[in-house]
């Protein structure tokens, strides 16, 4: 017994004193036959033990009846381990044990540094295991095939009201980048768009780059270059817009001072049904040299959503903005010239020459302000929105001051019974995601959604009459008004086809010197069929 006990210390001894640069997985299984053999070796010293104390038992017993009749002659011979031995052996044992317990502490907590990887809804991401530091890659590519069909006197108006209308396709959105949080409190993104918003793609620009401390949760300060917070519908995504483009007197507000790229801070409350957000915004990053001097503005966001139950949400909020000084476009200092436009574009942007059928052209101002009013309700797959919104122009000359407005009504109803999200972090509702994803192998057809809206911009301002030059003051901007339909396909939370018909009426007296058009109704209406092929993730 005592030589195997030898035996087995020299094993242990041997197996931890293997080099350094052995194998894990080779160490973790001489361990475990280790532990067997030591599981075995201890139960064998338990019947030791066993035998040890039945063995004092019967000595003390001899003991007793020798002390009443001594025998002649006592001969024994016992081979079992004395308990001196069996203590060493177990305290060998134990120091192996410990041993043993301390390696899997240092496997488990090495385990415990290695990052967690995921491929939530296609996007890949990765994240520590206590989750104070993530890093995900995002992405979002939106094809769009138009075609505009105008009456043959389009052309001929080219000089006061956008002329002919280009067909064709381009890639509205190319972006690609990446967000995450940094030691729990910080969070990040980099967003840059390759795609193009006047019918041309354009190089690469930053569409978001901002820093944001959350320490403070709900509320949250964040700066860089990116779209501040402006209404309801500049808060819904790009990729979760219901039409292919966002409604013109909501795009016109939310571009005043915000939109993509733009220079700001803004400090927001993002609660689940309170939202907040005060922003100071300059320039844009893609601004052209030809500004002397940037604008500044504050614009403000606070919606509320003041009732949700499992049938009903309700959102209202409110909007406005300050241009307190809009950008120059010549020299800097007192003789400088602030200017400002408000113009838009049909509701879709593949017209390769940007016309904006409605505009007010630059006015010499001095300051601006907008204001806005929006709502939407949710019951059950139907889904309704509207907005309001006014502006201001205060000129910088003697003449008055502008003003003008807009307002649309937007609904749509999800034919295959899902209901469209709401995201606490913008404000605003997202797409639907489809019950049962698109397959012909047996799965079923996504998300089908059915849409309509009506908008209408007036950018006139005293604009007189037909076959009289407009006032001094005048602003023959146009008024702008759109019905659109539409039917949204999602074959899975990350792909989805959009069609969309505009018929497009406006009507706007030209003011331009060409005889043509001075004076003269220059308005039409045009029929737009477009296609949007998108991936989003």
């Amino acid at each position: 017994m005592k030589a195997r006990l030898v035996l087995l210390s020299t094993v242990a001894w041997c197996a931890f004193s293997l080099p350094a640069f052995a194998d894990d997985a080779d160490i973790v299984k001489r361990l475990d036959a280790m532990q067997k053999m030591l599981e075995a070796q201890q139960r064998q010293i338990e019947r030791q033990k066993s035998q040890i104390e039945t063995q004092s038992k019967e000595i003390v017993s001899l003991r007793h009846s020798l002390a009443k009749s001594p025998p002649a002659a006592v001969a024994q011979s016992d081979t079992r381990p004395a308990p001196a031995q069996v203590a060493s052996q177990q305290v060998q044992i134990d120091a192996l044990k410990s041993e043993l317990d301390s390696y899997k502490t240092t496997q488990r907590l090495e385990k415990q540094d290695d990052p967690v990887w995921s491929f939530a809804n296609g996007r890949p991401m990765v994240q520590s295991p206590d989750g104070r530091f993530t890093f995900s890659v995002r992405g979002l590519g939106q094809f769009d095939a138009g075609y505009y069909d105008q009456s043959a006197s389009a052309s001929r108006l080219a000089a006061a009201n956008g002329g002919a209308l280009s067909s064709g396709t381009n890639f509205r959105r190319a972006q690609i980048g990446f967000a995450g949080k940094i030691f729990g409190d910080w969070s990040y993104l980099f967003n840059y768009d390759f795609g193009g918003s006047g019918g041309n793609e354009s190089q690469g620009r930053v569409q978001s780059l901002y820093v944001q401390y959350d320490g403070l949760k709900p509320l949250a300060f964040r700066v860089g270059a990116y779209p501040p917070p402006a209404n309801i519908e500049d808060g819904t995504a790009s990729g979760d817009t219901i039409f292919l483009e966002r409604n013109s007197p909501a795009d016109v507000a939310r571009n005043l001072a915000g939109g993509d790229g733009r220079d700001a801070a803004t400090a927001l409350y993002a609660g689940d049904r309170l939202f907040a957000a005060l922003s100071l915004t300059g320039g844009k990053v893609a601004d052209t040299s030809t500004y002397a001097g940037e604008q500044t503005a504050v614009l403000g966001r606070v919606s509320d959503m003041v009732y949700a139950d499992d049938d009903w949400r309700v959102l209202v909020g409110v909007n406005g903005t300050h241009v307190f000084s809009p950008p120059s476009t010549n020299t800097v200092g007192p003789g400088a010239t602030h200017t400002i436009t408000f113009s838009t574009a049909p509701e879709i942007t593949v017209d390769d020459t940007a016309s904006k059928l409605v505009s007010t052209g630059a006015i010499n101002a001095d300051h601006v302000d907008q204001w806005g009013i929006e709502g939407a309700t949710q019951w059950r797959n139907f889904y309704a929105q509207a907005g309001y919104f006014g502006y201001r122009i205060a000129r910088a000359d003697a003449l008055s001051d502008p003003s003008f407005d807009g307002w649309y009504l937007q609904g749509t109803w999800i034919l295959t019974g899902e209901r469209r999200g709401y995201s606490p972090a913008n404000g605003a509702f997202t797409s639907p995601k489809p019950s049962v994803p698109f397959s012909l192998a047996g799965g079923g057809w996504g998300a089908w959604e059915l849409a309509m809206r009506y908008s209408d911009l007036d950018l006139n301002y005293n604009p007189g009459v037909a076959g009289s030059a407009m006032p001094a003051d005048g602003v023959r901007g146009g008024e702008q008004k759109i019905w659109t339909t539409g039917i949204n396909w999602y074959p899975n939370s990350l792909v989805r086809f959009a069609f969309d018909y505009q018929y497009v009426d406006v009507n706007r007296l030209g003011s331009t010197a060409v005889p043509v058009v001075n004076n003269t109704q220059v308005g039409q209406k045009v029929d737009i069929f477009s296609l949007r092929s998108q991936v989003a993730f």
